[in-house]
């Protein structure tokens, strides 16, 4: 993911990418030079390069205690998501940024991505969703092999799904409780996950995620009920809006000319710089990132109860 969003920045001529951090030496060499940088190994020497911002892109569990130690040396930070594994430390990360002063970016690329932005213009336009039903899968836990370390993920419930959780609250309104069950059917995780969202509104969302199926399209899905009207999109390049009227409408293809176009991690990035120098505010804010991590917090709980709705809490 570090490698992706480099990739996009040195597209960008107000960028200029002064130091790549990792741990493991070589990789940090190989990619510095591929893209005219210094290689380092830990924050502190990438502070010292006198960077304005940076980019989180570790395993899951690292995110909250990295971007804090960015946030007290002055930088501005885009984090991948998830915001944290604990809520806890969400809290922490949330207060933090609003005592920072820097600009927070939460790494959610699908709100930027074609079909998404259709359904949400669509909505902006008047259709109103009441129900909805979604569905994320991923092909292969072990790509990378961590993913299936809930020590290192935080959960199944972090990784893949928490794209669909933010999308959910986006599109349908802030998910207020939720109801979860699963099961342990491929990895040493929950790997088949059902929830039950309710989100403002009384309005329901049913959201299925596997971690083992196939990678046949669509692995994504998103399904919105309006009045006799369904707003629907598949992966991240195709949607359609249903009427009584017009129930059986051509899909809308959104061409683009590389894969992290039409994923949104153009745009996603561009917006992250045009908030470091000040011309935006960050479209997706520490409030979205909490209230993911929130939702997935109160998934849990629901989980390990055997599936009684829980409140989402707020700050």
């Amino acid at each position: 993911m570090g490698r992706r969003h480099l990739d996009v920045l040195a597209r960008d001529q107000r960028v200029r990418i002064v130091g790549v951090a990792d741990t493991v030496e070589a990789t940090a060499q190989s990619t510095a030079q591929a893209f005219g940088a210094r290689p380092c190994r830990t924050l502190s020497e990438l502070a010292d390069l006198k960077p304005d911002a940076v980019y989180v892109t570790l395993p899951n569990r690292y995110h909250g205690a990295v971007v804090l130690e960015a946030l007290d040396r002055g930088l501005h930070v885009f984090s991948e998501k998830p915001m944290a594994t604990t809520l806890e430390e969400a809290r922490r990360v949330a207060a933090r940024v609003r005592l920072s002063g820097r600009v927070y970016q939460m790494g959610f690329n699908r709100r930027f991505a074609p079909a998404y932005r259709f359904l949400r213009g669509e909505i902006a336009a008047g259709f109103i969703p009441y129900s909805a039903h979604a569905k994320i899968t991923d092909g292969d836990m072990l790509t990378p092999s961590w993913y299936i370390d809930p020590a290192l993920t935080g959960g199944f419930l972090y990784d893949c799904a928490v794209h669909m959780i933010d999308l959910v609250g986006w599109l349908v309104g802030p998910i207020r409780q939720v109801a979860a069950r699963g099961r342990r059917s491929c990895y040493p995780d929950e790997d088949d996950i059902v929830l039950m969202l309710w989100c403002e509104g009384d309005r329901p969302a049913a959201l299925t995620t596997c971690g083992h199926a196939s990678w046949a399209k669509p692995t994504e899905r998103v399904e919105l009920f309006g009045d006799h009207a369904l707003l629907v999109s598949e992966d991240m390049d195709r949607a359609r809006h249903a009427t009584r009227e017009a129930p059986e409408p051509a899909w809308r293809q959104f061409a683009s000319p590389d894969d992290v176009t039409a994923q949104g991690y153009v745009d996603e990035d561009r917006a992250f710089i045009d908030a470091c120098l000040g011309e935006a505010p960050p479209p997706v804010t520490v409030d979205d990132a909490f209230a993911s991590i929130a939702a997935i917090d109160a998934a849990y709980i629901s989980l390990r109860g055997g599936g009684r709705p829980e409140s989402v809490l707020q700050e």
